[in-house]
């Protein structure tokens, strides 16, 4: 047991049912880079109100782009700074309205940033979009 659960009243623990975080990267699928800060609020107002709750932080990430045939085009691997967006989720707020919504705010920002893809991690699994 980790030294601060033997302490009472330091630490209280919650279950959480579920675990979802979306991926915003800040640059578009021809590696110009945007300004992410405006969809990051937004995500993390829908989050919060969806799930009770959500918290983003930087990362740095890379990918190989791909053609529209998907193979991997010769340019090379693309680094850009990602904003991931996390909320833990209570099994009575994981309803198919709340993940409806969430889908549509990303296939938004797919659109207007001009994204190849964009993912979301669903209790440990990977969905793109």
């Amino acid at each position: 047991m980790p030294s601060f659960q033997k302490r009472p009243g330091l630490f209280s623990k919650s279950a959480y049912a579920h675990a979802v975080i979306c991926y915003l990267p800040n640059k578009d699928a021809h590696g110009r880079t945007f300004d992410v800060e405006p969809w990051e609020t937004v995500a993390l107002k829908l989050m919060g109100g969806l799930f009770g709750g959500a918290t983003s932080y930087p990362s740095r990430g890379s990918y190989r782009r791909s053609n529209a045939q998907g193979r991997i085009v010769d340019e090379g691997v693309l680094i850009e700074t990602t904003r991931l967006v996390e909320s833990f989720v209570e099994e009575a707020e994981f309803n198919t309205a709340a993940l409806e919504r969430l889908g549509d705010f990303m296939r938004r920002f797919k659109k207007e940033t001009r994204q190849e893809a964009v993912a979301m991690v669903v209790d440990g699994e990977m969905y793109y979009l």
